[in-house]
């Protein structure tokens, strides 16, 4: 189907989208409240002693039982630098690490509200700063902090 000036339109309509949209979240959470293995779209950062690095928009891979470690996977192979001075993708958090989870700071990171939180992954190797929506940062720091 194209329009009147011959570019292709979305057959699909707004509220489509959105009913599937709405479908995947809640598949998304069911999973990561169970202990299968789940990925969540999310934007995340590393963090130094000389400062922090722009938000980078990836996806989380969390392992089920018995899998690999968790890993930051980008969006954008050109951006991967920005996580991880190494430049090797996908991003490991590899263990030990230890997860805390704070309060948006700053207007710049506030992605899901200025009431969402940041989830703080500290490995020996990297600290890696993830956002995530309010309804999934408890349980991801909650499964991160079990592989621990």
């Amino acid at each position: 189907m194209t329009s009147e000036s011959g570019e292709p339109t979305n057959s699909k309509s707004g509220r489509t989208r959105w009913r599937r949209a709405r479908r995947e979240t809640a598949a998304r959470r069911d999973l990561l409240a169970g202990d299968g293995a789940v990925e969540l779209p999310c934007k995340a950062r590393r963090t130094t002693s000389r400062g922090w690095g722009a938000w980078v928009d990836g996806r989380l891979r969390l392992p089920g039982p018995g899998g690999d470690q968790p890993e930051f996977v980008v969006d954008d192979p050109a951006t991967v630098a920005l996580v991880t001075r190494h430049g090797a993708a996908p991003v490991v958090l590899e263990h030990p690490l230890e997860v805390e989870v704070r309060d948006v700071r700053y207007k710049a990171e506030a992605f899901y509200g200025p009431e969402a939180e940041i989830l703080v992954a500290t490995s020996p190797r990297r600290v890696v700063e993830i956002a995530l929506p309010p309804e999934e940062t408890e349980a991801v720091a909650r499964r991160l902090a079990e592989m621990a």
